[in-house]
C-alpha cells in the first residue's frame, strides 16, 4: 500500500495551477472541500515553529476517514507540472522533514468542517531559500468513500494543499530568459509567443513584464503581458510562459520590425530587456501597391489604345 501511495505522481499548475473537482475553496454536493489548496510562508532567521492550518469539509452523506502525511515536490516539465517525491531530508528544496502534525488520521462526520493544524520546525537543518511540501490527505480503504474505476478496481482518493516555504536570511533571487518560440511570418504579425525562464535562485519566484512589437517608426503595434496568473517558477528549473498579444494599432509600413521582451521577478524593480528584429510586410501595403501597379496598368493600356485609335485615325 505505501508503495503504491508514494509512486503517484500528480498534475497540477504551481498556482495551483488547476482545481480538483474533489477539493476546492467552492464546496460542492458530494464531495470534500479544501481551504487554502495553497499557501506561501515566511520562516523569519528567529521563528522557532511556525505554525499553518488547513480546513477540511465533508460534503457528502457519509462519513470519511483520512490518513494524513505530508510529502515533498518539485517540477514535473516546463509546463508547470509538479510531482509528489515522498518524503526525505536529501532534498534539496524538500519540506516534509522539518514538519510535525499532531496526528496522522482525521475523521469527518457528514457536513463537518476540521482545521487541521501543524508546525514548520525552523531547525538549522533548514538551509535560507525555497522549500516546498504538501499536506497529503488519502481516504482510508475501510470507508464509504472508496472509488471503483469501470473495471471494478477500488482505488482511494487523495488531495493536497501545498506549501510554498521561503526561509529568510540568505535566500537569493534570478530570473534568466533562457530563449523563446516566436514563429514569424513575413506576411503575418504573430499573436502569441512562448518564453522560457529559467530561476538561478534558491527560492521561487513570478516573472513579470512586457512584450511588445513595434513597427519601423517605433509604434506599439502589439502588448502582450507575461504571466498573468502569476504562476511560480521553482528555484533552479526552466519553466515556459505563453503571452498572447492584444492588438494596439493596424500597421501598414513594410520594414524591420522591433520583438522587446521586458521582464523581471516580483521584488525586483529594473527591467531587463532583450530584442529581436524581423522583417515585416503588412498585407495592407502588398494590396496598395498591387491597387497602384493596376491602376497604372490600366492607365497605361488606355493611353496605349488612345494612342493607336488616333493614329488609326490619321491613316497611320
Amino acid at each position: 500500500m505505501k508503495t503504491k501511495f508514494f509512486g503517484v505522481v500528480f498534475f497540477a499548475y504551481l498556482v495551483l495551477f488547476s482545481r480538483p473537482v474533489w477539493a476546492t475553496e467552492q464546496a460542492t454536493q458530494n464531495s470534500f472541500t479544501l481551504s487554502p489548496y495553497f499557501q506561501n510562508i515566511d520562516v523569519a532567521a528567529s521563528d522557532e515553529n511556525v505554525p499553518f492550518s488547513v480546513n477540511v469539509t465533508n460534503t457528502t452523506d457519509a462519513p470519511a476517514v483520512f490518513r494524513l502525511s505530508v510529502l515533498d515536490f518539485g517540477t514535473l516539465d516546463e509546463s508547470g507540472g509538479v510531482a509528489f517525491l515522498g518524503s526525505s531530508s536529501n532534498l534539496k528544496y524538500g519540506l516534509a522533514s522539518w514538519v510535525s502534525l499532531p496526528n496522522d488520521t482525521l475523521v469527518l462526520k457528514p457536513g463537518e468542517t476540521q482545521s487541521v493544524k501543524g508546525t514548520i520546525k525552523n531547525q538549522e537543518s533548514l538551509s535560507p531559500g525555497g522549500h516546498y511540501g504538501a499536506l497529503f490527505f488519502r481516504i482510508e480503504d475501510n470507508t464509504d468513500q472508496v472509488a471503483v474505476n469501470k473495471d471494478n478496481v477500488a482505488f482511494n482518493p487523495s488531495f493536497a494543499s501545498l506549501f510554498f516555504v521561503r526561509k529568510i536570511g540568505g535566500e537569493t533571487y534570478g530570473l534568466k530568459l533562457s530563449n523563446f518560440d516566436f514563429t514569424h511570418n513575413i506576411l503575418f504579425v504573430p499573436k502569441a509567443l512562448k518564453l522560457r525562464f529559467q530561476n538561478t535562485g534558491n527560492t521561487h519566484i513570478a516573472p513579470r513584464g512586457i512584450v511588445t512589437i513595434a513597427d519601423p517608426l517605433g509604434r506599439p503595434i502589439e502588448k502582450g503581458i507575461i504571466n498573468n496568473a502569476s504562476a511560480l517558477i521553482l528555484p533552479e528549473t526552466f519553466r515556459i510562459y505563453p503571452v498572447s498579444f492584444l492588438s494596439l494599432a493596424r500597421t501598414f509600413i513594410p520594414g524591420r520590425y522591433t520583438l522587446a521582451i521586458n521582464y523581471r521577478y516580483d521584488g525586483k524593480d529594473d527591467l531587463d530587456t532583450e530584442q529581436f528584429k524581423f522583417f515585416f510586410l503588412p498585407p495592407f501595403f502588398i494590396a496598395f501597391v498591387l491597387g497602384l501597379a493596376l491602376l497604372f496598368f490600366v492607365y497605361f493600356k488606355y493611353l496605349n489604345r488612345k494612342e493607336k485609335n488616333g493614329d488609326e485615325k490619321n491613316g497611320k
